[in-house]
């Protein structure tokens, strides 16, 4: 699998976040079968394709804390989590602080 097929894979797992995307639908899209998928999305990116699907969400989910009005709540099923409790564990996992606590951090500089 070359880069350039990788790099549209990021673009199209981008574009389709809020969709709560999983690795069989991310191979579906790509036609490769899904062990061949993370394989070589592992050899490229230096990171499991799981893992870069929820950095992504996260990034995303971030960003809408700052700039929307949006609930925690609704934010984190409009990104595909299952819970906002499930959100709110990854996110802390991730950023090493609550949803709340990081919009109301990083409003105050904007």
């Amino acid at each position: 699998m070359k880069n350039e097929i990788v790099d549209v894979i990021v673009d199209w797992i981008d574009q389709h976040l809020e969709e709560g995307l999983n690795i069989e639908a991310v191979a579906a899209k790509s036609g490769y079968s899904k062990w061949h998928l993370q394989r070589a999305f592992k050899e490229q990116r230096g990171i499991t394709l799981a893992t870069f699907i929820r950095s992504r969400r996260l990034e995303q989910a971030a960003q809408c804390l700052i700039d929307s009005t949006k609930s925690i709540m609704t934010i984190s099923m409009d990104l595909g989590f299952s819970s906002q409790q499930c959100f709110q564990r990854v996110f802390k996992k991730h950023f090493n602080i609550t949803p709340r606590d990081y919009r109301i951090q990083h409003r105050q500089y904007h």
